[in-house]
């Protein structure tokens, strides 16, 4: 028998390894940062980026005739449609009807910026751009307000955008700007084109004023207000009343407005100047200012009308003597003068006891008034201009007042 080496290292059975009972499973990187780092987790399940979306839609469309043609639900569907596919949540919907696009003065439209400023959602959406304004300054005034200093996003849910397509959204979306404005001076021009040729052809354009009342294409004398338009022009011509005394008359014999309201003395002052009421029509071009709201500063034009007059030339040519020389007021220009309180005072006499016949709600304000070459500044009840019967004296403003305020 051969003994063994010496000093050789005899061999050693290697361990047998025993099954476990339980195994770590394999975890992903997710998992990984919940067990070792809890405190990076816990911060990581706050970030704004894995927080949800929350969506307020815009929708608009442009005229009465649009009403209940189904065009907002429409809108609806697909901005909903859209922010499910964007796994956001669409908390808030904003809705102007028959509201035109050129102007941003939208009750809606306005109530959506002022919640923006307060981040009541994180992104707006429209269904296109020209819903959100035809008016490409108000676009790009009211978007860059928006998204640089509300830190709002702009989407469409069928165009592409800057917030959604880079710089090629960008240009697309401000050429559909320039698209939106475009289509909407063009549709105006044609209106006043077709307006235009109503009034040569002797046709009344707009919704028929105090006396007449519509019958298909023209105008015919309305029986129940012809008395009182006749009333209200003789009364005149004899110099005896102002325009206030004359909307009071007029109240008084329950007649109303165009607009079912008393009458006040601005609505008497259009009608004693009217020339439609010897059978005249007027055409005056619609124009706008920078903010997309209306001027009158277009000449008018006069046609010989297809419809009845109800003043004779000689009486309407007295009350407009008598119009020349009885002296005439004009309120300042705000520029001129500074009433910090214009539009937000109410007069104490007639909110203690309104008449039960008010049915409009500033009526008992108290407007401005200079006399004097603007040396005299009041506040005036304007129920007087209105027709009504106030105690109320005006409120006199000192000039210290104002120097107080660096006017």
């Amino acid at each position: 028998m051969n003994d063994p080496q010496q000093g050789a290292v005899p061999k050693q059975s290697l361990p047998v390894v025993q099954p476990r009972f339980f195994t770590m499973p394999k975890l992903d990187e997710r998992l990984k940062v919940i067990v070792y780092e809890p405190k990076l987790y816990e911060k990581r399940k706050f970030r704004k980026e894995d927080k949800v979306m929350r969506y307020a839609a815009y929708m608009r469309i442009s005229s009465e005739e649009q009403v209940g043609n189904y065009s907002i639900d429409a809108q609806r569907r697909a901005i909903t449609t859209w922010v499910q596919a964007q796994d956001g949540q669409l908390v808030k919907l904003y809705i102007d009807e028959a509201q035109s696009g050129r102007t941003a003065h939208r009750p809606a439209f306005l109530q959506m910026r002022q919640d923006a400023h307060n981040s009541k959602f994180d992104a707006l959406v429209v269904h296109k751009f020209d819903r959100f304004a035809r008016n490409r300054t108000d676009a790009l005034a009211i978007k860059s307000l928006l998204r640089y200093d509300y830190n709002i996003k702009v989407f469409s849910a069928t165009e592409p955008s800057e917030d959604s397509d880079g710089p090629i959204g960008a240009l697309i979306e401000g050429i559909m700007e320039c698209v939106a404005e475009w289509y909407s001076r063009n549709l105006g021009s044609e209106i006043s084109k077709g307006k235009l040729e109503k009034g040569t052809q002797g046709l009344h354009n707009n919704n028929a004023p105090f006396g007449y009342k519509r019958n298909g294409r023209y105008l015919a004398p309305n029986p129940d207000e012809v008395p009182g338009l006749i009333m209200a022009f003789q009364e005149y011509s004899t110099g005896k009343y102002s325009y206030a005394d004359l909307a009071k008359l007029l109240n008084k014999h329950s007649y109303k407005n165009t607009s079912g309201r008393l009458f006040s003395k601005e609505a008497i002052r259009g009608i004693l100047r009217n020339k439609i009421y010897l059978g005249q029509v007027k055409h005056q071009e619609t124009t706008h200012n920078s903010q997309g709201r209306r001027t009158f500063t277009a000449p008018v034009q006069w046609f010989e009308g297809q419809h009845e007059p109800l003043i004779d030339e000689e009486l309407f040519a007295r009350c407009q003597s008598v119009r020349g020389e009885r002296t005439t007021h004009r309120q300042a220009r705000h520029k001129y003068n500074p009433y910090l309180l214009r539009g937000l005072i109410y007069c104490h006499n007639c909110c203690a006891n309104a008449p039960e016949n008010t049915d409009f709600p500033a009526w008992d304000k108290m407007h401005a008034q200079a006399q004097g070459k603007h040396s005299y500044l009041y506040y005036r009840c304007n129920s007087r201009t209105n027709g009504f019967s106030c105690q109320q004296p005006g409120v006199h403003i000192e000039p210290e007042f104002w120097i107080a305020f660096g006017c």
